[in-house]
């Protein structure tokens, strides 16, 4: 009841003197665009500002495009984590409204793009059109933007298996990956398929010395084998995981061969950045890869061309996010087990008689082993959860650092907007996820920011400790 009269209230706002309009667009955008993070889900504020122009089609979406040209005017001045949202949200608007914009306001985007790639307006358009893609396809993508904005587009979504084709420079791994697509048609067993990937080196194709050593050549076949098996969608992925993990496991024996696969995985899906996101999220519920390896991998020199792209930082996100998760959901498991056992204690205390109660304590025994197991687990997750803090933090500073030492030995201007933006990331991680930083403290000041490091760096964290004060 309460939904309808605020509805009614809304709807019956616009035969008033008071600017409702732009009272509404200001308060959602405000909500929206709020640091660290938004009251409500964002989801929350683009349904809203949907209804909304849906029910005074007459006033409101005029007010609503004088606030999204304002903000498109401000975006060289604002946070990067605030261009982002504000570039998902418009990419889920304009998707309930058939795509239609004033692009012909926009054409600038396309001149910056050729003079200054890096500018906010062209790779803020950029992003907004990589979200529509993964809204829609990309021949209606191509139909509803102009010609004009072609250059801003995403490539088409594909797969790109290197072994489809036989060349000189593959053609043993040409091979083994057809053998071993024979020996899954075959459905033999793990050792099997190993063995038909025997005629390739236990180490890099090249003859590279690798360290910790790994099964490199091995490794691209299994991997680009197994996503071509499964990049019909995602369930088969999910299904092509579960069914050769411990194929992919037999593989991977170090932390250097999971961050290969990684790189491979980023290179079968170069054009598919979304369903690259989707690969992380499966690579860590099948347990295949750690979180801490992922981080690596994302803060690589292979991702340093695509350190500006949003959907590398949601996979930092995913990452982090699996982590806490991990963490809280084993808590309550082992507040329950506690529980249980306590439980299991009283009834052994309260046994009728001795036979029974020799019973009870074998069950208490088992919820005790329970709880041991629970407390294990906590202990290796909380440690796994610290490592990734401190990797992202460390991995931060040592490319900001770089950046820096580099701009001035070539007396080039330090605060471009890449230091910009990369120094609004590490904020951003900082707060978003202060609940968990705030534990680790101690560590991050004695190990990382260091007197030592620079003061634009440095700045980010005394910030932080200000902010959580």
């Amino acid at each position: 009841k309460q939904w309808y009269q605020r509805r009614v209230a809304i709807t019956a706002g616009g035969r008033s003197s008071m600017p409702l309009n732009y009272m509404l667009v200001e308060v959602l955008f405000g909500g929206l665009l709020e640091l660290p993070v938004p009251r409500y889900p964002e989801l929350f504020y683009g349904s809203i500002l949907i209804q909304l122009c849906q029910l005074m089609a007459d006033h409101l979406p005029q007010v609503l495009a004088q606030a999204v040209a304002y903000v498109y005017e401000r975006l060289d001045t604002m946070n990067t984590v605030l261009v982002d949202r504000f570039g998902s949200w418009f990419a889920y608007f304009l998707s309930n409204f058939k795509y239609h914009w004033t692009w012909s306001e926009w054409e600038e985007c396309v001149k910056l793009n050729k003079t200054d790639p890096n500018h906010p307006k062209p790779k803020f358009l950029k992003e907004v059109f990589l979200k529509l893609l993964w809204l829609t396809f990309h021949e209606k993508l191509k139909d509803v933007i102009p010609d004009e904005f072609a250059s801003l587009l995403p490539l088409k979504p594909g797969y790109n298996h290197k072994f489809a084709e036989v060349t000189a420079e593959n053609n043993l791994q040409s091979k083994c990956a057809k053998a071993l697509i024979e020996s899954i048609k075959n459905r033999e067993g793990v050792e099997m398929m190993i063995g038909s990937l025997d005629p390739l080196p236990d180490g890099a194709m090249d003859g590279r010395e690798l360290d910790p050593v790994y099964p490199e050549a091995k490794l691209e076949v299994v991997v680009q084998t197994i996503l071509r098996v499964g990049c019909k969608s995602i369930s088969h992925i999910s299904v092509a995981l579960n069914r050769f993990r411990d194929l992919l496991l037999a593989v991977m024996p170090n932390q250097d061969a999971k961050v290969c696969c990684l790189k491979i995985t980023f290179s079968f899906f170069k054009t598919n950045h979304q369903l690259m996101c989707i690969m992380i999220e499966k690579y860590l519920n099948f347990q295949l890869i750690e979180p801490s390896c992922i981080v690596s991998w994302i803060f690589s020199p292979y991702m340093l061309p695509h350190f500006d792209r949003l959907y590398l930082w949601q996979m930092l996100d995913t990452t982090i996010k699996f982590c806490i998760k991990r963490c809280d959901r084993i808590k309550k498991e082992l507040e329950k087990s506690k529980i249980k056992l306590n439980e299991k204690k009283d009834q052994e205390t309260n046994a009728p008689d001795p036979d029974i109660a020799e019973q009870r304590r074998q069950l208490c025994a088992a919820a005790e082993e329970e709880v041991e197991h629970y407390v294990k687990l906590l202990e290796d997750a909380e440690r796994s959860q610290k490592e990734v803090f401190l990797i992202v933090v460390q991995r931060f500073i040592m490319i900001l650092t770089d950046h820096i030492v580099k701009s001035e030995q070539e007396s080039r201007y330090t605060q471009t907007l890449w230091f910009r933006c990369t120094r609004d990331r590490l904020r951003q991680t900082l707060v978003k996820y202060r609940r968990e930083v705030k534990r680790y403290m101690v560590t991050l000041q004695t190990l990382l920011f260091t007197p030592e490091i620079e003061p634009k760096i440095l700045e980010c964290f005394t910030q932080f400790k200000g902010y959580i004060a």
